[in-house]
């Protein structure tokens, strides 16, 4: 897979792209990653027309553009939760958590693994339609944030609160948005916009850190096969930034679910470059369940090797 971007405009960015069956691709997307126009000659123009691998085929093609005008223009192309560099911010952000913060944001979801092997209440309980209790799949949303304890950083965001009437006293405790009236919320917001402003115009490279997780959502096959998901509560009104999509494995303890996390990520952190038709990094060459429809597409096209499948060992793709 190779890309050069072809030019620019107020509005669009054009990328040329040679996919892996060498077939030339012509692609332009506006900044928010929407594909205005796709070129190939190499395939038919209708996707009925096509087979299903070069169907596929041209699903990497735009992945991989979005992605690559991503990393080589900064645009927000690629839903964060479909990003390899979201996901493993989110993976390294996990794991410089304190044990009693990994715990208030993953315990239930800890219990709730737990409860297909061992009699623990779930926190959540599964939908009446679901088949069979293992057949789910749980999925919780992450959320970055910047870490307030970098003095750099916490000392901007200090005067910016002070500046528009907030204050960040016991700001380490959790308060639903729920609670928070509406000039605060549009307060809240105007500091997260001055905040990202001087982050970007003096330099600064923060550290990253989890500011919120969403409730647990169980997704699940319908009577007819079709995956399904019960949601649960969303504590943010943005896109996330990683959704774990986990099998219900129960890990024995919380130190043994942080490295789960870990795994699964670079799991997912795999499927994106895989899906993209590209080899993933080295440290992201192991098999094991990632993305759920990334699994999917394991099993249904030949093109790819069956990377989800589990072992019960933390295994490398490549020997």
């Amino acid at each position: 897979m190779k890309a050069v971007i072809t030019g620019e405009n107020d509005e669009r960015v054009g990328v040329n792209l040679l996919d892996n069956n060498g077939a030339e691709h012509g692609i332009e997307m506006e900044f928010d990653g929407e594909i205005k126009h796709h070129q190939c000659d190499e395939y038919a123009a209708r996707a009925s027309k096509r087979t299903s691998e070069e169907n596929e085929h041209n699903n990497q093609v735009r992945r991989f553009a979005k992605y690559y005008v991503f990393a080589e223009r900064g645009y927000d192309t690629v839903e964060h939760v479909d990003n390899p560099t979201y996901i493993d911010a989110v993976r390294r952000a996990i794991g410089d958590l304190s044990d009693a913060e990994f715990e208030r944001y993953f315990g239930a979801l800890h219990k709730q693994l737990q409860s297909h092997q061992e009699n623990v209440e779930r926190p959540v309980d599964l939908p009446a339609d679901v088949r069979s209790p293992d057949a789910v799949v749980y999925e919780q949303d992450i959320y970055l944030g910047i870490d307030l304890d970098d003095e750099r950083v916490g000392d901007r965001v200090q005067e910016l609160a002070n500046a528009h009437g907030l204050s960040l006293e016991n700001h380490s405790d959790v308060q639903p948005v729920s609670e928070l009236s509406d000039s605060d919320i549009d307060r809240w917001k105007a500091v997260g916009d001055d905040l990202v402003d001087i982050v970007d115009r003096e330099g600064l490279d923060p550290d990253l850190t989890i500011s919120a997780v969403s409730g647990i959502h169980v997704g699940y096959p319908d009577a007819r096969g079709k995956h399904q998901v019960q949601k649960a509560n969303d504590p943010m009104n943005r896109q996330a930034d990683t959704r774990l999509e986990l099998l219900p494995y129960a890990p024995s303890n919380l130190d043994e679910l942080r490295d789960h996390l870990d795994y699964h990520l670079r799991c997912q952190v795999r499927d994106c470059f895989i899906k993209m038709g590209l080899v993933p990094p080295e440290e992201y060459q192991v098999l094991g369940f990632g993305k759920f429809h990334d699994a999917r597409s394991y099993d249904h096209f030949e093109m790819y090797p069956e990377l989800h499948k589990q072992d019960g060992n933390h295994t490398p793709l490549l020997s």
